[in-house]
This record gives C-alpha cells, structure tokens and sequence, in this order.
C-alpha cells in the first residue's frame, strides 16, 4: 500500500499561479500581438514565471497593461473550463495553438480553456473560476535570450505583500531626502545632477593637483617620493608622465609602491609588472 500526504495549502497557491499562466499568456498576447506565444513556464508556491516570444523586454506601459486585463479577469469571475476530447478533435476544434505549454504524447487532451480567452491543452491543477485567484501582480520582467522575455508574477497575498514592500521602499526613499512622494523623483534627480557635478569639480582638483605634484617631482633632485594622499590609479598616471626624465623614481604609498623593474621593495607581497615599471603591493 502507497500512502501520499498532499499539502493542501501549497496544493492551492499552484491552482492559483497555475491558472495566472493561462490568463497573462493570452493578455500578453492582447497587448503584444499574436507572435506572443507561450516558450515556457515555471511555478513555485510563492511566484510563477511565464516565458514568451517577443522580441524587447516589456516597458512599464506594457506591464501595466497586461496586469490590467488579467485583474480584469479575475474580477470578471470567469469560469475555467475542462474538456477531455481525443486529439483529432480536440485539434480540429482549437488548432496547434493547444500546444503552447509543450507537446503532450496523449491520444486524449485534456482542454483547458478561460470562457473561450485561452485555450490549451494542459494536465495541471487549475481553479474552477478566476474570481479565486486574487489580485495579480507582475513583479519582474526580463530578456532571457534573443526573442525570448520572461514574465514573474505573484497572485494574492503575495501581490499584496510586494505592493507593500514597493510602498515601503518609496517612503524609505522619501525620509532619506525629506520629500513627500510628488517630489521624489525631483529631488532625486537634482541630488544626482549635483553629484555628477561635484566629482566632474573633484575630478579636475585632481587633474590640477597631479599637474602641481609632476612640477615638484620633476625639479626635485631627489628620486623617492609619498604619495599616500593618492590613490593608485592617479599615482599610476602620474609615474608614466615623470618616469623618462627621472629613471629611478620611486613612488611609496602604505599599501602601494611604484618603481623601476626589479627594484627590491621590502614587505612587498606581489609585483605587477607594467612593462617600464612595477607596481608592488605592500
């Protein structure tokens, strides 16, 4: 005797996500055209993903209105309609487009269809109206390979908990600048348009800082120099401009030294040669 345990309430989020399948392949296809075609589907109790032929990530518009109309559905309380039917005549009835979810190696099909909106053949659970999903939601989209764009969705209270966590991260971004949620894209971009500014400022100290450090290197009569205040990059930079008119420069900094090939540095754990130069790391 085999004994099987179901887990009834994960049994019943599959019904629900597994039914959401259906019902965003065909609105996607309202939206998108008729090339939209089902290239594969995954389902975790918690979300499912649905892949489908396009040819550009979807833009927000989109999303927006591909979860309108399969909301709509749900509210719509649609029944979820099963037919078992013979292949021939299931064929002969609904077309290939029975197939989207894979070929199935029956010679009776199992047709699921939302009154007539989507219809294929499938062997999984479903809800016996839409009404029973709940709020559906699509939280991600992305290109996963040319042509290919794949749609991850939550239904019920996982709908309702990911539009609560974007709420809560838009008020955490608004505290962070003060601002009320009119104004935060705003002042978000005026705090990035001054942030880009300042390191373009902070970029051209540098520049001119360097230009004054090469002066004082280059009429200096000694060969080894601190340059801790920088980092190695700018010290890199600075090197290769001074370093044929002063062969044995030396440029120490506490976690980094810049000199000659085969210069003995002591403490020195590795030695990046750059071709006229070194760069040991201390």
């Amino acid at each position: 005797m085999v004994k099987i345990k179901i887990d009834l309430e994960n049994r019943e989020k599959l019904r629900r996500l597994h039914t959401t399948t259906h019902i965003v392949n065909h609105c996607a296809r309202i939206v998108l055209g008729n090339h939209v075609w089902q290239n594969g589907s995954n389902l975790k109790p918690e979300f499912g993903t649905l892949d489908i032929t396009h040819f550009n990530n979807l833009t927000l518009s989109e999303i927006f209105e591909i979860e309108k109309l399969a909301n709509k559905t749900v509210f719509e309380n649609k029944k979820v309609k099963v037919e078992e039917l013979s292949r021939d005549k299931a064929e002969e009835k609904y077309g290939f487009s029975l197939y989207q979810g894979g070929a199935i190696p029956m010679k009776k099909l199992r047709v699921i269809s939302v009154e007539d909106s989507d219809i294929e053949a499938c062997g999984g659970i479903h809800m016996e109206t839409t009404g029973g999903i709940g709020l559906i939601k699509i939280i991600e989209t992305s290109k996963i390979q040319d042509g290919v764009v794949r749609l991850k969705y939550v239904v019920n209270e996982f709908a309702l908990n990911a539009i609560y966590n974007n709420e809560v991260l838009l008020k955490d971004s608004c505290d962070v600048f003060s601002v009320d949620k009119s104004s935060i894209v705003r002042t978000s971009e005026k705090f990035f348009n001054d942030w880009k500014k300042q390191n373009k400022e902070i970029e051209n100290l540098k520049k001119e800082l360097g230009e004054l450090r090469i002066q004082s290197i280059e009429t200096s009569s000694d060969n080894e120099f601190d340059v801790s205040d920088m980092d190695m990059g700018t010290a890199m930079q600075i090197y290769t401009k001074v370093m044929n008119s002063k062969p044995k420069l030396v440029l120490k900094a506490s976690k980094f030294v810049i000199a000659p090939c085969g210069h003995d540095v002591a403490g020195s754990k590795k030695e990046l040669n750059k071709g006229k130069f070194s760069v040991f790391i201390i």
